[in-house]
């Protein structure tokens, strides 16, 4: 069984909610999940830290939306964005870990 579970997973306008089985509460911004999905080419293109990388502008973030959540067995959540990116599989120890991170 996984250490974190959540009872109820919710699509908001500009983010999404998370209620954890031990009574946490988490929120996170599109912005953010999308920021640090954790798929292997998102991961890779992290990794390189190329000094000439473009970030998206803010028009970018502005339109990006959720597409759609697919449940991934009994431990994660795949979320497909507008952008067209869909392979980040986000374990609910990632998203759990996440919101501890931005709750501090």
């Amino acid at each position: 069984m996984q250490e974190f579970q959540p009872t109820e997973i919710k699509r908001l306008p500009h983010s999404l909610a998370i209620k954890w089985k031990d009574g946490h509460q988490s929120e996170h911004s599109y912005r953010i999940l999308r920021e640090k999905c954790p798929c292997a080419r998102c991961t890779a293109e992290k990794q390189k830290e190329n000094p000439f990388h473009l970030l998206p502008s803010e028009d970018y973030w502005d339109k990006l939306h959720l597409v759609g959540i697919q449940r991934v067995g009994r431990y994660a959540i795949q979320l497909q964005w507008s952008d067209g990116h869909k392979t980040g599989i986000y374990t609910f120890t990632f998203l759990r870990e996440l919101s501890e991170q931005t709750d501090s």
